[in-house]
């Protein structure tokens, strides 16, 4: 019995802990008007995604969900996994593939029609960075209840000494020419994640 109470106990404690620390943690250097969410992998609604770490989403102060604004469904996030490698092309669009299925419970015999599809391709790298753009073909069940292509931009940021990776997403179904760019391409990281 007191075994049992003290194995709950100490998995309370880290919850509790964890919680506390993803609720404080910033990655991405946004000012606290942007909405900002925060969860663990794996991710509850993408447990097929098999990484450990956290991951940090931001929407923008207004019209993420609002069809005719010009941020609709426009914003960013940022995983910081612990994989000890460069992530690639293909590992990238498996991983939105998972995630975005997730976000729209796609299983074998459930919403068969919304199933994601993404393509990424690797455009850039500069040093411990690799950058990749694509789309992601899915499914809007936040406003609209049909399809939608986001295009994506993505910085991933290899730490040699932490083994971590820490991967920024930008959406939007703006296409890369559209000024909505203009503020997507400002978003950065916190500068320190990889001191840590």
């Amino acid at each position: 019995m007191k075994k049992s109470i003290l194995i709950l106990f100490t998995l309370f404690i880290s919850v509790s802990a964890f919680s506390q620390e993803t609720e404080t943690e910033n990655l991405i250097k946004l000012d606290s008007t942007w909405g900002k969410e925060m969860f663990p992998f794996p991710i509850r609604f993408a447990k097929n995604i098999n990484y450990t770490g956290v991951a940090e989403v931001r929407f923008p102060p207004k019209g993420w969900r609002t069809p005719e604004h010009t941020l609709f469904w426009s914003y960013t996030y940022v995983w910081s996994i612990n994989f000890d490698e460069k992530i690639t092309a293909k590992q990238l669009k498996q991983d939105l593939e998972k995630y975005f299925d997730g976000l729209n419970d796609v299983r074998d015999n459930h919403n068969i029609e919304q199933k994601a599809t993404a393509t990424i391709q690797r455009i850039n790298k500069k040093k411990s960075t690799t950058f990749f753009e694509g789309k992601v073909d899915t499914y809007d069940h936040f406003a609209t209840n049909k399809r939608i292509v986001l295009n994506v931009k993505i910085e991933s940021n290899y730490c040699k000494k932490t083994q971590k990776t820490v991967i920024l997403f930008k959406f939007s179904p703006k296409e890369f020419k559209h000024k909505v760019w203009e503020t997507l391409n400002d978003i950065e990281l916190v500068n320190k994640f990889c001191k840590k």
